[in-house]
Formats: structure tokens, sequence, C-alpha cells
């Protein structure tokens, strides 16, 4: 299993690559053969969103259909305490071993073993409460401070280069004041997505809008 919460550099992988390389050559060296990789790539498991790749990995192994898991670190398989508890049982209750690059054998079927999960599992945690609470207090200082946070710009504005700031895009500006008059005066938004898109008004990415992707009320 491999998994990176965050692909910055290109969204191409090259993260859980590595980590598959390393994997791989961990599974040689204990004679295992590699029925299958499973991949969560740019999916955090501290956020709580579902790991597709992580469900089907349980799947597999409560159907007996792979005896054995191969991850870089605790780290990529758990951030959370009680996912860890979830996998522990099901670990136990098939006897399938667990085994990583960084932190070796996981012992699972032992009170030693299980307790070293658990230590690493609750250090990962923290880990990631610590890194998203110095996430958030970097960002209120960016707000308070005025700053652009990054990312792909909000329509009606642009970045002013080397400067983190945003400044007003005049055309942009005219038609967000037209569509806010337009529905104060009663227009449904639906409606005034589809002159927008009628009369070809580009989105940031020069696209044009998907009014599928806006409401009717």
């Amino acid at each position: 299993y491999v998994r990176i919460s965050r692909d910055d550099a290109d969204k191409t992988g090259q993260g859980v690559a590595r980590q598959e390389r390393d994997a791989r050559d961990l599974a040689e060296g204990r004679g295992w053969t590699v029925a299958d990789v499973y991949r969560d790539n740019d999916v955090s498991a501290f956020s709580g969103r579902t790991r597709p790749e992580y469900e089907r990995l349980l799947a597999d192994v409560e159907a007996g259909t792979i005896g054995g898991i191969v991850a870089w670190h605790p780290d990529r398989l758990h951030r959370s305490p009680a996912e860890l508890e979830t996998f522990i049982d099901l670990v136990e209750s098939v006897g399938a071993e667990v085994a990583t690059v960084q932190a070796g054998r996981v012992d699972l079927a032992s009170p030693a073993g299980r307790m070293q999960a658990r230590q690493l599992g609750i250090i990962a945690r923290y880990e990631s409460e610590h890194r998203s609470e110095r996430t958030r207090l970097a960002h209120d200082q960016i707000a308070a401070e005025g700053r652009w946070k990054g990312g792909r710009r909000p329509y009606g504005y642009e970045n002013v280069t080397g400067t983190g700031t945003l400044r007003i895009v005049p055309g942009e500006a005219e038609v967000i004041r037209e569509a806010v008059a337009r529905v104060l005066a009663g227009e449904r938004v639906g409606s005034v997505a589809n002159d927008f898109e009628r009369r070809g008004v580009p989105t940031v990415t020069g696209a044009l809008l998907d009014v599928t992707m806006v409401g009717s009320g």
C-alpha cells in the first residue's frame, strides 16, 4: 500500500512511485509475491476523507485475497488511532502479516507489537494535528495581513507577482457586479449563469462557465 497526502509537484505520483519501489524491494527480500498495488495518491489519512484504495485493501484482506501488507511506513497506512484499531482487529482475525520499509515488521499478533503500532499511531496523529495547527496559524496571519495564500486566483482578481497581494481585474469585476445586481433584483442564479455561458464569459481558466455546477435557486 502506498500513499502520499499531497502531491504538490505535478500530480504525477512520483512520491508514491518511490514508496512502491522500496516496498517491492522489501517484499522481494521477504520472499513475498506482490499480488496487487494499492495507490492513494494525493489523499490524506488525517482528513477523514475516504481512501478508495485503502478500503479496497481492507476488503481484500478480509476476503483472504492477500496474506500480507507492505507499506513504506506505518503512518502511510494510518494517522487515526480509531482507524488503526479497526485495522488491528481485521489483521488479527485473518492472520495477515504487516511489514514496513522504515519500521520493520509490525507484529499485530502480540501485545508488544500492538503496543508499538499504537505508539507509532499516536505519534503520527500528533504530527498531523501539529502540522494542521501550524498551517491554520500561517493562513490566519496571511489573512490578517491581507495577503494572498496562493493557489488558483479568485475570479475578479489577479496576483501581483512577487508581492503576495491581489488586484482587481476590471472586466471580471463588472461581471460580478452585474451578477449580484441581477440576483438581488430577483433573477435566478441559474438564469444568470446560462446567460453568461451564452455570451461566452470565461472563467479564470479561460473555459466557459459550467452551468451544471451552478445552483438554480
